[in-house]
């Protein structure tokens, strides 16, 4: 098959890239480079440099694609609140194009990296695909929105899932990025010796799961017609001081940490049930929290000590 990744610079989708390539697939991978990086892209994967929000670069893309990856974003609730319009071009509109350009040159799957965040706060049990949806954060709506135009491109003949992610993690998170991914960003502080300031609350709550587990969902998307919007999460409730402390054991040492006023309108908490996504599938989450931050704290070790 030939695949095209949107995001493919980026953490996760580097990640898929390389998987749809070790399986035989041909990769073509676009990206802006806002936050991706070129040392992502796997070297017999081809590259594009561009954003999915930009309709002039749906010209210089290859006609022939059997699915397109949309893992092209702005991941920062926080930055949504600075650069709304920016987060609307590039989540909402860039889904918007790519899903119309998809069935305009005949491509048959779409694949949607959603957010837990379309939730809002999840409260005490384990959100299914069932409950009220209520995002509070313009990136969260922005998500949303992309999930309803894919619904409706489905119905016009695009085959399109959109995939429910919560707190991912793990070797070749972005450490430099100090405003996205909460395992990164407590691992950087801990990587430099530094005081970790915590934006909120610590007995807030998240689904933390691991990439290699998110890689396989994606991949799982490949292999069935499944459509709609699935959960790809733990189900496992864990609080940012049991994060912090655990990450502090696996590195080897504590630091100071201060907690500090919250980003505007986070998530208090919310883990997710992906029973829906395991029947349909047979997909699960291998790798506990335990042994990703493990795999995650020698990944950054190496990278201090080169």
């Amino acid at each position: 098959m030939i695949c095209i990744v949107a995001g493919g610079a980026g953490f996760i989708g580097s990640h898929l890239a390389t998987r749809l390539l070790e399986v035989g697939h041909s990769v073509v991978i676009i990206d802006n480079l806002r936050t991706g990086k070129m040392e992502n892209v796997p070297k017999d994967a081809t590259f594009i440099l561009g954003d999915i929000g930009d309709e002039s670069l749906y010209n210089s893309l290859p006609t022939q694609v059997d699915c397109f990856f949309n893992l092209a974003a702005q991941s920062s609730g926080e930055i949504s609140f600075s650069e709304p319009e920016y987060d609307l071009k590039t989540n909402t509109l860039g889904t918007v194009l790519s899903a119309k350009w998809c069935v305009d040159t005949g491509v048959k799957r779409y694949v949607f990296a959603s957010s837990m965040s379309v939730y809002g706060n999840g409260g005490t049990s384990a959100v299914t695909e069932l409950v009220p949806l209520s995002p509070i954060s313009f990136y969260g709506i922005g998500k949303l929105a992309s999930e309803r135009y894919l619904s409706v491109y489905n119905d016009l003949g695009l085959s399109t899932v959109s995939l429910r992610l919560f707190n991912v993690y793990g070797p070749g998170q972005n450490l430099d990025n100090m405003k996205q991914g909460m395992v990164s960003i407590y691992l950087a502080y801990l990587a430099r010796g530094a005081r970790i300031d915590v934006k909120g609350r610590l007995d807030r709550f998240r689904d933390f799961v691991y990439v290699d587990d998110v890689v396989n969902a994606f991949e799982r998307c490949l292999q069935t017609d499944i459509s709609g919007e699935y959960n790809i999460a733990t189900g496992v409730q864990t609080t940012v001081g049991s994060l912090l402390e655990q990450l502090c054991e696996a590195w080897g040492g504590s630091v100071e940490i201060q907690e500090l006023e919250g980003t505007p309108r986070d998530q208090f908490g919310v883990f997710g049930d992906s029973a829906a996504f395991r029947h349909a599938t047979g997909w699960h989450p291998a790798v506990c929290l335990k042994d990703g931050i493990s795999a995650m704290v020698t990944w950054a070790k190496s990278l201090t000590l080169s």
